[in-house]
């Protein structure tokens, strides 16, 4: 997975703050990939945000972090549950949570799919900035 920065994240933060817009509720990494999981949320540590992980959409379903996550970031491609059906149960449990896809293999249907959800999908590998840009700005706007 591609997570190199050209140059040092400036963490977008409101007007007059001092911390990161995730600091007090984690963003949940979803990847059935340990690597993946592992680089992603590295990256967020080097962000400012706090982070969990889990490698099926069933254990973050059973978690404490799905009543305080900020965001989701949901892979498409997931074992038994896929992202997609992942960001179903999510609409009916959490209607408030964002979500941004990523996927090894990004087809022309799962981006329609993912549009129609509401939410970005990413290629893996997935671009550090990108990644980040995304993030603020779901975490400030929601929605796309």
């Amino acid at each position: 997975m591609n997570l190199r920065r050209s140059r040092p994240w400036p963490t977008m933060m409101s007007e007059g703050e001092n911390t990161p817009l995730s600091q007090y509720r984690p963003v949940a990494v979803i990847d059935d990939d340990l690597w993946v999981r592992a680089a992603l949320c590295n990256l967020l540590d080097s962000a400012g945000h706090r982070s969990c992980s889990f490698d099926t959409a069933e254990d973050f379903l059973d978690s404490t972090c799905l009543a305080q996550a900020c965001c989701a970031i949901v892979d498409v491609g997931l074992k038994q549950m896929s992202g997609f059906e992942l960001a179903e149960q999510l609409a009916r449990l959490r209607p408030d949570l964002p979500i941004l896809f990523i996927s090894a293999q990004v087809s022309p249907p799962q981006r329609m799919r993912a549009s129609s959800l509401g939410f970005p999908l990413l290629a893996k590998p997935v671009d550090a900035d990108t990644l980040l840009v995304l993030l603020t700005a779901t975490l400030l706007y929601g929605r796309f």
